[in-house]
């Protein structure tokens, strides 16, 4: 065997020991990391949701129902430990990021400013979208598009029950898109119109107020009309203008429509709630909350809900200049005709429920359909610590509300007088028109010189569209640009919470 000269033996040497070298170096590495004597720091994973659950533990309307941290793996992502905290009766509490969490409730998102709704047409399980409305300034609306348009494609694909999930994904993401839009004909045939490229909007913020006008009905009734989509504390201004026109114009009564108000603030539903009610009286008992067994019950008055029975001077102030507010705007109206539908819930169902034992049950006229069923109060609980440890947030459970007859009981909804559905007239009309069933029919209540929408020819005409499109709503689908919210009751809360 050939043998390597004397200056590669050493060479080969040289390498060996090397090798040797690094390979104990690396052995030794391994054997601290892994001593079990040096504890290791937490993962962000666990710091977050031992964060989550110190504070559900303390509010949490279900707290004593959760796991102990025996049975809890904390390494889970946040969104799927939240789940394995929940109570099973639990239906609305969650959690996300707090900027997208804040940003939400605030009416901020990304989107083209379009409300959908579903439609399946046929028996082979086709799929079209109608639009219930395009938000003021948003790029759907400054294109064109409007409440009663079809959408039959995005970026050339049409839709079916099979695929609709996959195809929203463009008109749910941040990049441009195109919709192929159409409307219904005479013929009950829907015609393709033009093909438009959409661009979502990044912060783009929703004003609650949709329409408010006043409408002359042919027996001379001044009737103010309201369409109001979210109850966002952060617009009291915009809802007390509404109600200044209403009162400027002398409106005898008003349709208040939350269609598809999935719901809000406790503060701005009080506002409203005061603005409406005949012998509006700041102190008396407007709800009643009943927390976890830590916490106990308690009844608040409209002062003490909007601040008056705080210890801060700049809180009570603050409340004293709602209530100036609320009295000077007040409508004084001994009944209301609201619009709710399955869409409607949380502080939209809270107006009516916390109306009724102050105008009685019969003066709070409920038209359209059973709605939602969110008799729960929620509150935000970010991290408020400087700077944040804790990116996410939550919004919990922490009440179960009832009005000042102490009644709260709807988990199923709350049923109307009047039923009717609006997925059965196609196409929809304007927001505000009356040859929309659901406000034909509050007026015709208004002013009986109004033909209610059974006896109308138009509604008989859009009753046969909805029939021969053989249009039935998608099950289960549910606008995530437009879902519903528990009520939010506020930062009552928020001081012991943010440790």
């Amino acid at each position: 065997m050939h043998t390597p000269p004397l200056s590669w033996q050493r060479q080969i040497r040289s390498v060996l020991t090397l090798a040797l070298v690094f390979f104990l170096a690396a052995s030794c590495k391994k054997e601290i990391k892994g001593d079990p004597q040096e504890p290791q720091p937490p993962s962000e994973n666990e710091t977050t949701n031992k964060w989550v659950v110190e504070n559900m533990r303390d509010i949490y309307y279900w707290n004593t129902s959760i796991p102990g941290d025996g049975s809890l793996d904390f390494e889970l992502g946040p969104e799927a430990f939240f789940e394995t905290i929940l109570h099973r009766d639990d239906r609305f509490s969650w959690i996300e990021l707090a900027k997208d969490l804040e940003d939400n409730l605030s009416g901020v998102s990304t989107t083209v400013g379009l409300g959908i709704g579903l439609i399946r047409i046929n028996q082979a399980g086709d799929v079209i979208i109608s639009v219930r409305y395009a938000l003021a300034g948003s790029p759907a609306d400054k294109a064109g598009i409007k409440r009663g348009d079809i959408i039959t494609e995005i970026n050339g694909q049409a839709m079916t029950v099979n695929n609709y999930q996959n195809v929203l994904n463009a008109y749910y993401g941040s990049s441009p898109f195109t919709v192929q839009v159409a409307h219904i004909n005479e013929n009950d045939q829907i015609v393709r119109g033009a093909e438009i490229e959409l661009t979502p909007v990044t912060g783009f913020q929703e004003q609650a107020i949709h329409k408010d006008s006043v409408i002359h009905t042919p027996g001379g009734k001044k009737v103010g009309y309201l369409f109001y989509n979210r109850f966002l504390n952060n617009q009291p201004n915009e809802l007390l203008n509404a109600f200044n026109k209403f009162k400027t114009a002398g409106v005898s009564d008003l349709v208040l429509d939350l269609r598809y108000n999935g719901g809000g603030g406790i503060w701005i539903a009080a506002i409203m709630s005061g603005l409406i009610q005949a012998n509006f009286n700041k102190s008396e008992t407007f709800i009643q909350y009943k927390y976890n067994s830590d916490y106990g019950t308690e009844a608040y008055s409209y002062y003490d809900l909007f601040g008056g029975d705080s210890d801060d001077p700049e809180e009570v102030a603050s409340a004293d200049e709602v209530i100036n507010a609320i009295e000077a705007l007040n409508l004084n109206l001994s009944k209301v005709y609201i619009i709710a539908t399955n869409y409607s819930a949380s502080a939209s169902e809270l107006v009516i429920n916390n109306l009724r034992p102050f105008l009685q049950d019969a003066n709070v006229v409920h038209i359209g359909e059973t709605t939602v069923g969110k008799n729960e109060g929620s509150i935000t609980i970010i991290d408020e610590r400087n700077p944040p440890q804790i990116e996410w947030g939550i919004q919990p459970i922490v009440v179960k509300l009832a009005n000042k007859a102490g009644f709260g009981d709807y988990p199923d909804g709350l049923e109307p007088e009047y039923e009717i559905d609006e997925w059965d007239y196609l196409p929809w009309a304007p927001i505000g028109s009356l040859d929309d069933p659901l406000l034909a029919q509050a007026i015709s209540l208004i002013d009986p010189s109004v033909a209610p929408p059974t006896t109308s020819k138009t509604m008989s005409a859009k009753m046969r569209t909805a029939q021969s499109l053989q249009a039935i709503p998608v099950e289960g689908f549910e606008d995530r640009l437009n879902r519903s919210f528990p009520v939010d009751i506020g930062d009552r809360f928020k001081k012991p919470l943010n440790r």
